[in-house]
C-alpha cells in the first residue's frame, strides 16, 4: 500500500492528513516574525511628537474630513486644499477613529503600509527564488534607513509605495506563462485596482510609475504585442477604484480637477514658472547610497552575485527595471524630494537579497565588502557614543540632551554599543555566512525602536511645536490668528479650522482665494490691527501664534500692543510664541 500523501498535493486532492513537525515549526516561526513585527514595528511610533509641517498637516486634513462628515473635498483649516487626492486622509481619518487623534494612530497606515510592501517582496521574491532569499529580501527592505524612517512618519509616501508596489507585483504575477486564464484575468484587475488606489493616493503618478516599469520588462522580453492586450482589464479596476469619488468631487468643487492636473502634476514635473524642491539631475544618487547605507559597501558584491542570474531569472530582469526607471523618471523631474525614490527600494531589496546570497550563501565568496562595512559601521557607533558622552557630560560645543532626558541618552548609546556588538560577533571565523547577515540585520532592530524615543527636547521645541503649544490654553471662543508657520499645529493643538493666517498665505493660498474663504488673510499691519478693534468690539479675546522672531525682530517697534503668554525654547528666534492682543 502506498503511503498517504501528505503537504500541498494532498490538499490538492482532498486527502485528510497530519501536519508533519516541521509544519509546526513554520507556524511557531511565523508568530514569532509577527511578534517581533509588532513589537520593533508597530508599537513604538507613537513614542515621539508629531513633525511640522508635513504630519500636522496631514493630521489637520483628516480631523477636519471626520468634525465635518465630508469625504469628498479636502480642508486644511477650514479653506480648500487640493494638493491631493483622499485616499491617505481616509486611512489616517479611520485609524483616528479607531485609536483616537494621537501620534500613533496618525502613524500606523504608512507603517501598516510599509510592513504590506516587505509583505510583497517576501511573496515575489518566495516564489521565483527561495525561502531564504524571501525572508532575507524583506528584512533588507524593513532595514533600509530610508524606508523605516519614512514609514514611521505621516505622509503619503509609504501608503504610495504600498499600492505601487502591489500593482507592478500583481501585474507581473498575471503574466506568468504558468498563471492560468482565470486567475490572471483576477489578477490583472487587482493591479488596476490597487493602481487606482495608488492614484487615490498622490494622484496621476500612480500611471507613469507602473507604465515606466511594466513596458521596459516586456520589450525585454520581447513580449511587446501584449501592450495592446494587457492594460485594459486593469484600466477597468482603475475606474470601479476611484471613478466614484472622482466623479462626487467634481460635483461639489468643478475647480478640482483643473487645479489638481495643471498645477500639481504639469507644472511640478515640468518645471513651469516656479518648481517646487528644484534640484539637479544626480539629487537622487546620494539620496540612494544613504537609504540603503548598510548595504554600499557591498554594492560590488551585489553586482558580482547578480551577473549570472539577472539574465535568466524573471523576477531579477522585472525587479531591475522596477528599480531603474523609475529612477531615472523621478530624476527626470524638475521638483524632487528624497521621499519620490521610495517605491525603488522594494525591488532593490529583492536584487541586494539574490546577489548576495549568491555572492555570499551559494559560491562561498571572500565576504571582504561584509567584513569592511562592519567594522567601518561598529567603530563608527563606538566613536559616536564616546562622542555623545563626552558632550554631555562637559556640554561642548552644545549639550544636545538636558539632564532630564538621561534615559534618551542612555537608549541611544545602548542603541549604539548593541548594534556595534552584533557586528563584533558576525565578524567571528567560526560564524556561517548566514548568520552573519542575521545578526548583523538583527542588531539594527533595537536602532529602530530607540530612533522613536530619543527626539531631544531642543530639537522639539522647533520641529514639534504642537508639544509646546498644548501647554498654552486658548478659549475655544476666542478669535485666533496664526502666522503661515505654525498654523496646522495651531489647528491640529486647538481642533479648530477657522484661524485668520497673517502676512503669508502659504500653502493654502488656492483655497484663500475662494470668495468665501478670502477674509481670513490678513495682508498687512492695518488689516490685523481692524480686525483686533472688530472682534474686541464683540467682546472677544484675541490671541496670536507665532514665530518668536516675528514679534523680536520684524514687527517689534510697530506691532499692536499684546501681552505675553508664554514662548518656546525660553524665547529663542526660531521657536514659537503665544501673546494676546
Amino acid at each position: 500500500r502506498r503511503k498517504p500523501r501528505t503537504g500541498r498535493l494532498a490538499r490538492s486532492e482532498g486527502i485528510t492528513f497530519r501536519f508533519p513537525e516541521r509544519c509546526f515549526m513554520q507556524k511557531k516561526w511565523i508568530l514569532i516574525i509577527a511578534a517581533i513585527t509588532a513589537l520593533f514595528f508597530i508599537l513604538p511610533i507613537g513614542g515621539r511628537p508629531l513633525m511640522a509641517p508635513d504630519e500636522s498637516r496631514y493630521a489637520e486634513i483628516a480631523r477636519e474630513m471626520i468634525a465635518a462628515n465630508d469625504w469628498v473635498s479636502p480642508t486644511l483649516n477650514g479653506v480648500r486644499y487640493f494638493e491631493k487626492p483622499p485616499m491617505g486622509y481616509w486611512l489616517w481619518a479611520g485609524s483616528m477613529k479607531l485609536f483616537g487623534q494621537n501620534a500613533f494612530a496618525l502613524r500606523l497606515p504608512g507603517m501598516l503600509a510599509t510592513l504590506g510592501s516587505a509583505l510583497l517582496v517576501f511573496f515575489l521574491a518566495l516564489r521565483y527564488l527561495d525561502r531564504r532569499n524571501a525572508l532575507f529580501a524583506a528584512a533588507v527592505y524593513l532595514t533600509f534607513p530610508l524606508v523605516f524612517v519614512l514609514g514611521s512618519v505621516a505622509i503619503l509616501d509609504p501608503i504610495l509605495t504600498f499600492f505601487l508596489t502591489a500593482t507592478t507585483a500583481f501585474f507581473f504575477l498575471a503574466i506568468d506563462e504558468n498563471c492560468s486564464r482565470k486567475k490572471k484575468w483576477g489578477l490583472l484587475f487587482l493591479s488596476g485596482v490597487m493602481c487606482g488606489c495608488a492614484f487615490l493616493t498622490k494622484g496621476f503618478l500612480a500611471f507613469a510609475v507602473p507604465a515606466v516599469c511594466i513596458v521596459p520588462y516586456l520589450l525585454w522580453e520581447k513580449r511587446w504585442k501584449e501592450l495592446l492586450i494587457l492594460p485594459w482589464l486593469p484600466l477597468l479596476g482603475v475606474i470601479v477604484i476611484s471613478a466614484p469619488w472622482a466623479i462626487a468631487v467634481h460635483q461639489a468643487q468643478p475647480d478640482y480637477w483643473r487645479y489638481f492636473i495643471f498645477v500639481e502634476h504639469i507644472q511640478r514635473f515640468f518645471g513651469q514658472e516656479k518648481a517646487q524642491h528644484s534640484e539637479p539631475f544626480f539629487y537622487f544618487i546620494p539620496v540612494l547610497l544613504l537609504g540603503m547605507l548598510q548595504w554600499v559597501i557591498m554594492i560590488p558584491d551585489l553586482v558580482l552575485g547578480l551577473r549570472k542570474n539577472i539574465f535568466s531569472n524573471k523576477l531579477l530582469k522585472y525587479s531591475f527595471c522596477c528599480f531603474l526607471m523609475p529612477f531615472l523618471f523621478f530624476s527626470l523631474s524638475s521638483g524632487k524630494l528624497a521621499t519620490y525614490i521610495l517605491p525603488c527600494f522594494a525591488p532593490l531589496a529583492i536584487l541586494i537579497a539574490a546577489g548576495l546570497s549568491e555572492r555570499f550563501f551559494i559560491e562561498r565568496k571572500s565576504m571582504l565588502s561584509f567584513k569592511i562595512t562592519a567594522i567601518l559601521f561598529s567603530t563608527v557607533l563606538i566613536i559616536g557614543a564616546v562622542g555623545l558622552s563626552i558632550n554631555q557630560i562637559t556640554g561642548w560645543p552644545v549639550r544636545l540632551y538636558s539632564h532630564e532626558e538621561f534615559v534618551k541618552y542612555i537608549m541611544i548609546v545602548l542603541a549604539a554599543v548593541l548594534w556595534a556588538v552584533f557586528m563584533f560577533a558576525a565578524l567571528s571565523k567560526n560564524t556561517p555566512p548566514e548568520r552573519k547577515i542575521t545578526l548583523y540585520i538583527f542588531g539594527f532592530l533595537y536602532v529602530i525602536v530607540c530612533s522613536h524615543f530619543i527626539f531631544p527636547d531642543v530639537v522639539a521645541e522647533r520641529k514639534a511645536p504642537s508639544e509646546y503649544l498644548a501647554t498654552v490654553p486658548i478659549p475655544a471662543d476666542a478669535t485666533l490668528i496664526t502666522f503661515r508657520r505654525p498654523f496646522q499645529d495651531v489647528c491640529w493643538t486647538y481642533k479648530r479650522s477657522d484661524a485668520y493666517i497673517f502676512l503669508s498665505k502659504g500653502e493654502i493660498k488656492y483655497g484663500l482665494a475662494y470668495p468665501d474663504a478670502e477674509h481670513r488673510f490678513i495682508a498687512d499691519l492695518e488689516g490685523l490691527q481692524k480686525l483686533i478693534r472688530s472682534e474686541k468690539a464683540k467682546g472677544k479675546e484675541v490671541y496670536f501664534v507665532t514665530r518668536t522672531d516675528l514679534l523680536t525682530e520684524d514687527f517689534k517697534d510697530t506691532f499692536p500692543p499684546f501681552e505675553w503668554k508664554q514662548s518656546s525654547g525660553n524665547g529663542a528666534d526660531d521657536c514659537y510664541s503665544v501673546v494676546k492682543f
